[in-house]
């Protein structure tokens, strides 16, 4: 048996509609937290989180090249932490132990519930939802345990149905996902992706939708100051993008050859910051950049970076802001990138996901993890979406205090978008001028 995991986000474009569609029970806050409320021990589980997502990302990073990108750490926690817990033995260890939990998967079960209820609740200017759901081929039922944990823990939908026609199949995990992600991710899965074997379909949702400033508040950004500017990837291209600009006072801090900003949402309970190469580039990108101004060079540093150091290190300064209004998709396939994590059992032949299915004779690893996100980033604000499919099938210089910072978006920049009671990275990317 095999497991395929898929996160999504891409332009709309599929518009099937399915009778009587999966329905979801997550989490609809009314009342407004003051914080996500962790215990110590959480706090260590999301800095480990945290350094997975970091170390993702270079890997990520290498692998697209010169291109923009974008994919979220999180959503992957949640479909693999579903998946965890129908495994056993090495296979359950390798997976809890990379997603940063050591080998305690009811600290992850817990961790993971206590995230899809008070997430969405710290801002309510803030859409944010989480939602899972396993779609099931009825000749093989789930365990009954198995089911009940999923339900309980990650509010997950559970549906049976015939996978004897895969167009049908596709079409649900299209419409669920559509759904989810107010139309972002439409479209999941072709027809020729459901393979005779397939079994089950293990899927998580995450959809962000923030305001830079609160409901009547004076916008961050004002269309009619956006203008093309030049932005320089790289070498000699240059390249003219849609830039916004102000002027705001932001929590900032300057790093050995980088500079990090953080722009908050809403109420401030969630925020994006940027890391951007030092630099500021007019004109003709000069030949002799040192290495340790390009976006390169800040790759090779993120997993080693004491994020928590970084975060606790910003101050309120006055900021001149020029940031890019960008639109990002990405696909990618993560089978080796969580094989290098040590998730590697699990996509053996000899894996041990027998507390998932009633049958005891199916044999499950996984086959394929694919994940595809998108973000747009406007004047407005930002809107975010993934969708992650597991799918089951059978087998045998310092500067003055009191001048303003420039902080200008011209060159390559990373970019992350974490909740800040917990501390929890929702999503990372890389705008490169594509």
């Amino acid at each position: 048996m095999a497991v395929l995991v898929v996160l999504a986000a891409c332009t709309p474009q599929n518009n099937t509609t399915v009778k009587d569609p999966i329905m979801v029970a997550s989490p609809q806050p009314t009342e407004q937290i003051t914080k996500v409320s962790l215990s110590e021990k959480e706090q260590g589980y999301v800095s480990a989180g945290n350094s997975m997502a970091f170390n993702l990302f270079t890997r990520l990073a290498k692998a697209q090249g010169e291109k923009s990108f974008i994919y979220s750490p999180l959503s992957i926690q949640y479909a693999l932490g579903m998946t965890a817990n129908g495994a056993s033995d090495e296979t359950l260890n390798q997976i809890v132990s990379a997603l940063g939990f050591g080998e305690d998967i009811e600290s992850l079960n817990t961790f993971c519930n206590k995230l899809l209820n008070q997430l969405p609740a710290v801002d309510l200017g803030v859409k944010l939802s989480l939602a899972d759901a396993i779609l099931v081929n009825e000749l093989y039922p789930l365990l009954p345990a198995f089911k009940q944990k999923v339900e309980s823990t990650f509010y997950a939908a559970v549906e049976n149905m015939p996978f004897t026609d895969p167009a049908l199949v596709a079409a649900r995990i299209n419409d669920w996902s559509n759904r989810n992600t107010a139309g972002l991710i439409d479209k999941m899965l072709d027809p020729s992706d459901i393979g005779p074997q397939d079994i089950a379909y293990l899927m998580n949702a995450l959809y962000f939708k923030a305001p830079w400033v609160p409901e009547g508040a004076e916008p961050l950004f004002k269309e009619e100051v956006t203008s093309n500017q030049y932005f320089y990837s790289g070498g000699c291209d240059v390249t003219e993008v849609p830039t916004m600009q102000c002027s705001h006072s932001f929590r900032y801090a300057q790093k050995d050859g980088f500079q990090v900003l953080e722009m908050p949402y809403a109420h401030g309970k969630f925020a994006m910051y940027i890391l951007l190469p030092e630099g500021e580039y007019v004109g003709d990108l000069p030949d002799d950049v040192p290495e340790k101004y390009t976006f390169s060079s800040l790759m090779k540093d993120l997993p080693s970076l004491d994020w928590n150091g970084i975060v606790a290190s910003l101050k309120e300064r006055d900021v001149i802001l020029k940031l890019p209004r960008f639109e990002t998709s990405s696909s990618f396939e993560l089978n080796s990138v969580l094989q290098a994590l040590g998730i590697t059992r699990a996509f053996s032949g000899d894996a041990q996901f027998d507390r998932m299915f009633a049958d005891e004779s199916v044999r499950a690893a996984i086959s394929r993890v694919i994940q595809k996100a998108r973000i747009k980033v406007i004047e407005g604000g930002t809107e975010a979406a993934a969708v992650t499919v597991v799918g089951m099938k059978n087998t045998s210089a310092p500067i003055g205090e009191d001048e303003p910072v420039r902080f200008i978006c011209n060159h390559p920049f990373a970019y992350l978008i974490a909740e800040k009671t917990s501390g929890a990275i929702l999503f990372m990317g890389a705008f490169k001028g594509n």
